[in-house]
């Protein structure tokens, strides 16, 4: 008895054992792709034709393995029903397809790359090897010296001795030319075949299935609302509704059968009929079952949202300066948006995929225990007919999707381009030129849309065919059966009832996984978001800038934003508290750039920035930031009031702290004269307000701000002359007791600075105040003289105006 047990259990785990090794082998390579890259040489080309050459042998055994398990498996099953032991011969028949369909899964094409088995594969023959020979001392310990075999019992020998062979040569194939070469690929998208122009076959964004979970795994943490244990009971209550659904399925279509057998008898069976009807009612998505498990996953899934998309844009605000000025922001803000994309990906995995896995399972079981093996063999080969079809096609459909994607991404992104900048496309007279290219993108798009349209279509009919024949030929074969009396009625009806349970899944597995691929290419752009890292971040036990003095130190900085051009080279100076130091240079000198490593948008390449004298690699960005006040050049506003973006600087100040502000700035009087006064809308990008308004609303940001350090980027650069002498005053009373660093265009603007800095090339090449450096008579000297004579001419033709 308990050999008969063994025996049936190692049927069993043949087949789950060569699917688990092979799983788990991707898992763990995917993993370690993960963490470190692996690349191919060029090995590839040198050892070209012996690759081949195993490729070749690899497939011809693989292929008769394939013909002797089906014909010797067939074979037994037209003959074990005349032997003994009928029921380890249906287990070991069902060991046998599963361990086929494993095998053929190998030889059948792919879209990707033909067929070249990778290391994955090895671990699953090598399982094969040991479970092979388990069978075989299995069956020589079952032998008496005086038993005779059976028919049966021959060809079950003669299956395993032969696939044990098979599987042996197909490992030493697979090995023997990588022992050769002295080199072992460890990557499950990696072929025996190498890669040709060292370029991957497969990149994680087009590989298997495992691939895209290993990748998307950064986001599981959303899945697990771990910020609350009343959400957590939800979900593990939302889990327990999944398995109590599975029972039911099964039961809907047996308590069908019972039914109908009973209603043979002359009497109504009540109970019976009660029974199937409150089953009925339990079943399905929309049952009583399902409906309770979707209300109670709601604010599980509101929460997994919201915590997936607060973080993708806390992550992108975290993001270096770098990132936002190689990006466009039609892209960046078409990833973000893909958050809901994302969540239906993670709720259709857990309570659609996954159950529907399990229901196919349990169907196959099902069939095989209530029926025999040949309803199991049809079920399953159908099933898996129309999953891989499914999944062949949706690869097509997913490079499709893709592209159709790739040119939305471009429509949007120029259409949100020419509104941003609408005041250039007039000012050029774009506009047809504009309408033009956006069409053409438009008509780019949409033939991409249609195609990925079309194989849909194709891929629904398909799927419909390939179920329909899978239905009559087990109708055929039920009638049949029912004909010669070897099955009842009742059985005809519950076949065709689960069978019509069936569908639901396999028709949704084609939907949800054309909905996974849609999915999964919408939402790769925010994994891309979530992979980029910040290129400055705190160090670990970086303390918090508490009080500033405004003391700022470079010393020996060198800093370039490409390695091939220094951005600045050792550049030194001090730059006491409470005093101005201005930066002048011409365009490309480096001016900006000393601002930028200022407010740590960049880190030094070698020196140091010191505050305090504390380098600002020891501190917090946003301690440090917090002493920092900027008055830009162009300065943006946001789409709101006048009063919001005054209290963006400090939100809790009070209205009296707003309104000395915008006094100090000059712009207090200005705004009380808008009909709406502070609470007067300033356009896009603050558009509605004239350049000398968006600068003074700067300077009184800035002032509420209340900042230690004040740095002024070029503020007057864009203004005239007098519109520039009224900011001035305005810079001049914020400026008052602060350190003051001035990245200045006109000259005359910083002649009061305590020290003012030329740069040149990114070096600096004079320092001292506006006297010491004219009586210099260096670079700066020459470009005073320039601007002077300039302003000197500009002011003559003024004049010559005025007088005409």
């Amino acid at each position: 008895m308990q050999l008969a047990v063994l025996t049936l259990a190692l049927c069993w785990a043949y087949p789950v054992t060569i699917y688990l090794s092979y799983l788990l082998s991707r898992l763990g390579i995917a993993l370690y792709r993960k963490h470190k890259d692996s690349t191919t040489g060029a090995w590839y080309e040198k050892h070209r034709k012996a690759a081949f050459t195993a490729i070749f042998w690899l497939q011809l055994v693989q292929c008769f393995d394939l013909a002797i398990s089906i014909t010797i498996t067939g074979y037994a099953m037209s003959i074990s029903p005349q032997v003994e032991a009928w029921w380890v011969d249906k287990e070991f028949l069902a060991s046998n397809i599963a361990v086929f369909m494993f095998l053929a899964a190998g030889l059948l094409p792919d879209p990707d790359v033909p067929f070249s088995p990778s290391l994955s594969h090895s671990h699953a023959w090598i399982a094969g090897i040991i479970m092979e020979a388990l069978q075989l001392a299995m069956f020589w310990y079952q032998q008496s010296p005086v038993s005779v075999l059976s028919r049966v019992e021959y060809l079950q020998l003669g299956l395993v001795m032969v696939r044990l062979v098979l599987f042996v040569a197909m490992v030493v194939l697979y090995f023997q030319p990588m022992y050769a070469w002295s080199r072992i690929q460890l990557d499950e998208t990696e072929p025996l075949l190498g890669e040709v122009d060292s370029k991957p076959v497969r990149d994680a964004q087009h590989g298997g299935w495992l691939d895209y979970v290993v990748g998307f795994s950064t986001l599981f943490p959303f899945l697990w609302p771990s910020d609350s244990r009343r959400l957590q009971l939800r979900a593990i209550f939302c889990f327990v509704l999944l398995v109590i659904q599975r029972v039911v399925n099964i039961l809907v279509p047996h308590q069908l059968g019972i039914v109908v057998a009973h209603l043979g008898s002359g009497t109504i069976p009540y109970q019976k009929i009660a029974i199937y009807i409150a089953l009925r009612a339990l079943q399905g998505q929309q049952g009583v079952i399902g409906s309770i498990r979707a209300l109670l996953w709601i604010p599980v899934s509101q929460s997994t949202y919201r915590r997936l998309t607060s973080s993708a844009f806390e992550h992108v605000l975290s993001l270096s300066l770098e990132f936002h000025l190689g990006k466009r922001i039609g892209e960046v803000m078409s990833a973000l948006s893909k958050g809901s994309a994302l969540n239906t990906f993670l709720d259709g995995l857990v309570f659609q995929l996954f159950p529907m896995v399990a229901d196919l399972w349990i169907a196959a079981l099902y069939f095989l225990i209530q029926f025999d093996a040949f309803y199991s063999l049809i079920v399953i080969t159908v099933t898996w007919l129309y999953l891989f079809v499914t999944i062949y096609m949706a690869k097509y459909r997913g490079r499709a999707r893709r592209e159709m994607v790739n040119r939305e991404r471009e429509m949007e992104a120029a259409k949100t381009d020419a509104l941003m900048s609408y005041e250039t496309v007039h000012h050029n007279s774009a506009v047809p030129h504009e309408i033009s290219r956006f069409n053409r993108l438009v008509q780019a798009f949409q033939k991409a849309e249609y195609f990925v349209f079309f194989s849909l279509n194709l891929l629904n009919a398909t799927q419909n065919l390939l179920f329909t024949a899978g239905v009559a030929i087990v109708c055929l074969l039920c009638a049949y059966q029912i004909s010669a009396d070897m099955q009842q009625v009742a059985m005809f009806v519950t076949l065709l009832t689960y069978l019509a349970q069936l569908q639901a899944p396999l028709n949704f597995f084609g939907s949800f996984y054309t909905q996974v691929q849609n999915n999964l290419v919408d939402a790769e752009r925010m994994l891309d978001l979530f992979k980029e890292k910040p290129l400055v971040q705190d160090r670990d036990g970086a303390i918090d800038l508490t009080t500033c003095a405004g003391r700022v130190e470079f010393t020996h900085v060198n800093f370039a934003y490409d390695e091939r051009r220094p951005a600045l080279q050792d550049v030194s100076f001090t730059v006491e508290p409470g005093t101005s130091t201005a930066i002048v240079g011409e365009s490309g000198s480096g001016k900006s750039t000393i601002l930028k490593l200022l407010f740590r948008f960049y880190d030094v390449a070698a020196g140091s920035v010191r505050f305090d004298g504390v380098d600002a690699r020891d501190m917090t960005i946003a301690s440090l930031r917090s002493h920092l006040g900027v008055v830009p050049q162009d300065t943006i506003l946001f789409n709101d009031t006048l009063l919001y973006n005054l209290l963006y600087a400090r939100p809790h100040a009070t209205m009296e702290e707003v309104y000395a502000a915008c006094r100090a700035a000059s712009i207090h009087d200005r705004i009380m004269s808008f009909p709406d006064g502070y609470e007067t809308k300033v356009g896009e990008r603050g558009l509605r307000l004239s350049g000398g308004e968006k600068q003074r609303i700067a300077i009184a940001r800035t002032f509420l701000r209340s900042p230690q350090i004040l740095l002024l980027d070029e503020a007057t650069a864009s203004l005239d002359s007098q519109t520039e002498r009224q900011i001035q005053g305005a810079l001049d009373n914020i400026a008052k007791g602060r350190t003051t660093i001035t990245i200045a265009h006109r000259l005359s603007t910083i002649t009061k600075a305590n020290q003012i800095i030329v740069l040149h090339q990114g070096r600096i090449v004079e320092k001292g105040t506006h006297e010491e450096l004219l009586a210099a008579n260096g670079m700066y000297s020459q470009m005073w003289a320039k601007q002077t004579k300039a302003k000197e001419k500009k002011d003559s033709n003024a004049t010559l105006v005025d007088i005409a």
